[in-house]
């Protein structure tokens, strides 16, 4: 059984990853860590490598990149049929912006810490939420690692998308993206259903659908989300006066968000939404096309390194 297969994520961190990838390898090789890299040439290249890494052996994948990253590797995985994806193992070294699915493990920023979470090899399993969407006007179909969601966080993701289109990219890009939506956003009219039952209806500025806890740098739009429970968080943030939601960042932070009024949580195994008009769904910070939108969960998909001595501490705020 090969070792490591390595996929450095050039685009992660503004072409931090690339950058450090000397350091961080040869803080692998210190370790006695046996590894094979690659670097990504394109969009969506992380999964192809993920592919052809299973193809060639490897069952552990370590990515040197962020949240996208993970993302499109994870995608890799659980579209391949050589092996069961239980097999799989899935590490990270965070060289990202935002780093959320990392922050949720507890793996360290600093390269030299997380490389010594790898090698200390602390396993468990985690579920793999499986979003069906509407993209180009065909049934579309992506894996979810941590988080996603519709409204005005979507709507950002995918201005956003269309800015790295036209070769622009970066924080002040997204700040300017993020800007851009804040000020010309009009709530959708949802509706939604949960594990078949009728959940809510009306104006909603955000949707969120969790398989963990954490987006947008640290913020906790589903705060209670554990990503092996077998279920799905929703959290549904009805449309109100953007004064109110500049006041409520702090919420969002300490992941007091849930006990707001004008927020409606559940958890559940199946979610639908539908949206008039035909609105935006973002995917681990990905945008992955339209409503109608269908989203399950299968327990217990794949293995992550973890840095945290037990599942009881997923639980912890």
């Amino acid at each position: 059984m090969k070792d490591w297969k390595v996929i450095i994520s050039t685009k992660s961190g503004g072409g931090k990853a690339k950058v450090m990838w000397p350091r961080i390898a040869q803080a692998l090789r210190d370790k006695g860590i046996s590894f094979k890299e690659a670097f990504t040439e394109h969009q969506f290249h992380a999964s192809e490598l993920a592919i052809e890494a299973i193809s060639e052996g490897y069952r552990k994948i370590l990515a040197v990149g962020g949240d996208g990253a993970i993302h499109e590797i994870l995608n890799g995985v659980m579209s391949q049929s050589l092996v069961p994806t239980e097999d799989i193992t899935l590490g990270i070294i965070p060289v990202g912006s935002g780093n959320d699915w990392s922050r949720l493990y507890d793996i360290p920023k600093d390269y030299e810490e997380a490389v010594t979470v790898i090698a200390n090899n602390h396993v468990v399993k985690q579920d793999v939420v499986c979003v069906y969407s509407i993209n180009d006007d065909q049934p579309y179909r992506r894996y979810m690692m941590n988080i996603g969601g519709l409204g005005f966080d979507a709507q950002v993701c995918y201005l956003f998308e269309l800015e790295k289109l036209k070769g622009k990219s970066g924080d002040a890009q997204y700040l300017k993206c993020l800007l851009k939506g804040f000020m010309g956003y009009r709530c959708p009219h949802f509706k939604i259903y949960v594990d078949g039952e009728f959940f809510f209806e009306g104006p909603a500025l955000s949707v969120a659908i969790g398989n963990g806890k954490y987006c947008g740098g640290g913020l906790r739009q589903t705060p209670d989300a554990v990503p092996d429970d077998g279920l799905i968080d929703l959290t549904v943030i009805r449309r109100v006066p953007k004064s109110r939601i500049i006041l409520s960042v702090r919420r969002l932070l300490d992941g007091s968000i849930k006990k707001m009024k004008p927020v409606s949580c559940a958890r559940a195994e199946k979610i639908q939404i539908y949206s008039s008009p035909a609105t935006f769904m973002e995917v681990d910070g990905e945008a992955v096309g339209c409503t109608p939108v269908t989203i399950t969960i299968q327990p217990s998909a794949i293995n992550v390194i973890t840095n945290l001595k037990d599942r009881h501490e997923l639980h912890k705020n």
